[in-house]
This record gives structure tokens, C-alpha cells and sequence, in this order.
């Protein structure tokens, strides 16, 4: 069995490391707009997307949602097209456009054939520059998360997401804020126009682009396009957030009348992605995925899923284990998480673990080959392009005791956050063998605000 997995890792090793690694080139605009491109593949297409500095960590109280739902208003009519007429343009190029934020940014992405660069483009920078906001179509997306985001109604997973970001880092911290029915009412048209002008700016701003390509097409199309971009806002936003701490364990509970079921979600501190125990963390998160899935799925038999996520921004990273159980495994798989910890933190994972854990990440690198994907792996924003273009060879060199090392430092037995999220009717008794528990509502997210 060793000897097939090393087989494997070698011949994957090889495969994934032949691939092309994109050719990195950068300049800026006199604007001040951040261009990247990355000549890739052979795929005739390309993906472009555009970075705002401006995500969740640039909330001001009074202002939580709005970079989310200045993302979703992009794409709904602009100056230049309306949603109808940008939907049937799109259709016609055989192209497709979506928008999100997150902590960090507000991203709009596109994906396009090559020969349709400067159509595609056009499309592409009317969604960002010049957004209509209109006030039918905003009323709308404010009821829709009103009603989606009703926290009586709302799904235990869903429940302990947002108040995991709340236990993590408070209202005094964007990243702990929460939108509320009252806050969001307050929106208006205008307020989503001044956030806009605000924030998308060039200065504030990156341009990606990835694929197969005309190097002088495309700058030429990014010059036509976003090189007369001009805001009265010109500097880049600047924040500073304190990065959350995880000293001991600390739990906290949720009520979700008439749930069916409890949601258990564990957050612990991670490294970031420039953190030199990065490549062996992520290697040890796969080790830990598949163990906690073997002792509390399969042989404890409390849940049908169970998995580790690392989640890794500017401010805060961390990784998030969570898993639905019945309303009567509850203590019991608190319980045997903390067990499961226990062994894991002592770092004694085997030669096995770790081969099967780098033939994984391997196979999950080479599987895609599309220009977005290729985008997201190396996106020069958020990666030093240099080291990332290296993982492959960072992790063929990794050793089994640098992830025990990894093992032992960030996989402590003795520190997370836990948030529940339940029906206290049914899980009551249970929740008093939690000692100093807290407690959270929906009030506890409007302090502050």
C-alpha cells in the first residue's frame, strides 16, 4: 500500500509540476489601477476580474451588508446596459459575469472567449463604473435578505456561521458586525451610490486577467476600458483589525425553536497563506479531515459529515470544523471531538496519512486547467506570485515532521470556540454539562450598530 501511494505521489508530482505556470506580468495604469495578466493554456479564453480593497473589514457601523449588496447591484443594470440587455449580450458571447464579496474585497469576474476580449470588456467595466442602483430593484434585495436572513427561520448551520463571527471578534470589529432588519431598511439608493464612489476607485482597485490571449489586445482593451477611470476619491483604503484569539475553550449557545437537529461548528486559529507553516497546515488539514471523519462519523456514528475548512484573510485565519448531529448526540459529540483532538494534537500521524493526505492535495491541483481556476490558485493579489508558483516543489519537499510539527502547534487540545446552534428545549439538560456556557440572541448583534 506504501509503496502504490509513494508510486502515485511521484507520478502526480511530475504531472502537476509539467503543467504551465502561468507567465506573470504587471505594470499600472496612470490612474493608479493595479493591471496583472497571466498568459496561460491554450484553452482560447479568458478570465478577468477586478479587486476592490473594500470588503466586510470596511464596514463602518451603520454600514454592514453594504459591500455585499453593492456586489450583487453590479449586475443589476448599469448606464450602458439594463439586466435584460447585459443578461442577452452575455448570452450572445457565450460569456458569463458574477460578482460577491467577502472580509477583504468586492470582486466581479468574467469569463470570455478570446476572440470576443473587447465586447466582453465592455460589458465587464459598465457593470463596475457605472451601476444604476435602482431603487426598485435594491428595495428588492433588501427583502430578500430580510426574509433569508431571518434568524428565527434561519438554517442551525447558517446560525452558527454568523454568530461564530460574532464570538470571534465582537461588534466593535466589521468583521463581528451583523446586518439587521431595521439597519438594512435605512438603505437607500443614494447611500449605495456614495459607498460606490467611495470605494471603487482605481487606486483602490486590480485588474487580473488569465488565459490565452493578445498581450497587446488586452492592453489595449484595459486602456479603452478603465484608463480614463477617475474617482475625487484617490487614495487606496487603509484599516487595521485585530486578528481574533483562541486562549481556551469557550462555548456558546444559540436558541433555534422547532430545530430538528443541533449544528456544532469549533474555531480554531490557523496560519495565513504567507505563513511559512502554511504548505504543512494544509497538509495536516487533510490528515485531520479524514481522521475526524473516521472517529466521529464512521466509527462514532453521530453524523453523516464532518470537515475542517481553513479560512484565511487579512485580518483573521482560522480553521472552522463543523458538522449536524441529533438533538440527542449532541454532548456526546462534543465529547468526542475533544477526545479526537486529544490524540491528534500529539502529532503521531503516519507515513500512510501523509502520503494519502499530499497525493489529495496533488490531485485536487491538477484537476482543472480552465483559466479561472488557474486565476484563483495564483491570484497575485492575494499570493506572493513567486512562492505560490512553487508550491508543487514546496510540497514535494515537505517531511512527515514538518506536519507533525504543524500538528502540534495548531491543533491544541485545549483551546477553540464552539457555538451551538439548537432547539434549548430540546438540548436543555445536555447544556448544563457545558461549564460557564454563553448564551447569544439576536439583540446581542445589534449592540453597537
Amino acid at each position: 500500500m506504501k509503496k502504490l501511494l509513494s508510486i502515485l505521489c511521484s507520478l502526480l508530482f511530475v504531472s502537476a509540476y509539467a503543467q504551465e505556470v502561468p507567465a506573470l506580468e504587471t505594470y499600472t495604469l496612470k490612474n493608479g489601477l493595479k493591471v496583472y495578466l497571466m498568459q496561460y493554456g491554450k484553452i482560447p479564453a479568458v478570465h478577468v476580474k477586478l479587486m476592490v480593497n473594500s470588503g466586510k473589514k470596511n464596514e463602518t457601523p451603520g454600514q454592514q451588508g453594504y459591500s455585499e449588496i453593492c456586489a450583487t447591484m453590479l449586475l443589476k443594470g448599469n448606464k450602458k446596459y439594463s439586466e435584460e440587455q447585459q443578461a442577452d449580450k452575455a448570452f450572445k458571447l457565450g460569456a458569463d459575469m458574477n460578482s460577491g464579496s467577502d472580509f477583504d474585497y468586492t470582486s466581479i469576474n468574467a469569463n470570455l472567449l478570446s476572440k470576443d476580449l473587447d465586447d466582453g470588456m465592455d460589458l465587464f467595466s459598465s457593470a463596475i463604473l457605472s451601476p444604476l442602483f435602482d431603487k426598485d430593484k435594491l428595495a428588492q434585495e433588501i427583502s430578500y435578505i430580510i426574509d433569508y436572513n431571518n434568524l428565527n427561520k434561519m438554517d442551525v448551520a447558517d446560525l452558527t456561521g454568523v454568530y461564530s463571527q460574532y464570538a470571534l471578534y465582537g461588534t466593535a470589529n466589521p468583521l463581528g458586525r451583523r446586518y439587521y432588519k431595521k439597519q438594512l431598511q435605512e438603505i437607500t439608493p443614494e447611500k449605495m451610490r456614495e459607498y460606490h464612489s467611495f470605494n471603487f476607485t482605481p487606486k483602490n482597485a486590480s485588474i487580473i486577467l488569465c488565459g490565452n490571449y493578445d498581450p497587446a489586445k488586452v492592453k489595449a482593451a484595459i486602456e479603452k476600458y478603465f484608463g480614463s477611470w477617475a474617482s475625487a476619491y484617490g487614495e487606496a483604503n487603509g484599516v487595521a483589525l485585530d486578528k481574533p484569539t483562541v486562549k481556551k475553550k469557550e462555548n456558546a449557545f444559540v436558541n433555534r425553536t422547532a430545530a430538528t437537529q443541533c449544528n456544532l461548528r469549533w474555531c480554531k486559529v490557523a496560519p495565513s497563506v504567507k505563513d511559512k507553516d502554511y504548505v504543512a497546515f494544509r497538509v495536516a488539514n487533510q490528515v485531520f479531515n479524514r481522521f475526524i471523519f473516521v472517529e466521529i462519523r464512521e466509527k462514532g456514528g453521530k453524523t453523516y459529515g464532518i470537515s475542517s475548512a481553513h479560512q484565511a484573510t487579512q485580518f483573521s485565519n482560522l480553521f472552522i470544523t463543523s458538522c449536524s448531529v441529533r438533538n440527542s448526540e449532541m454532548m456526546n459529540t462534543i465529547n468526542l471531538f475533544d477526545k479526537s483532538l486529544q490524540t491528534f494534537s500529539t502529532g503521531n500521524i503516519t507515513q500512510e496519512d501523509f502520503d494519502m493526505a499530499i497525493t489529495a492535495i496533488k490531485i485536487g491541483l491538477a484537476s482543472s486547467e480552465m483559466p479561472e481556476a488557474i486565476l484563483n490558485f495564483y491570484n497575485p493579489v492575494i499570493y506572493d506570485f513567486n512562492k505560490r508558483k512553487n508550491y508543487l516543489s514546496d510540497l514535494a519537499a515537505l517531511k512527515l515532521e514538518d506536519v507533525q510539527k504543524a500538528v502540534k502547534k495548531y491543533y491544541t487540545a485545549d483551546s477553540y470556540k464552539l457555538i451551538i446552534a439548537g432547539d434549548e428545549s430540546k438540548v436543555g439538560d445536555q447544556l448544563t454539562n457545558l461549564k460557564g456556557l454563553l448564551k447569544y440572541s439576536a439583540s446581542d448583534l445589534e449592540k453597537d450598530n
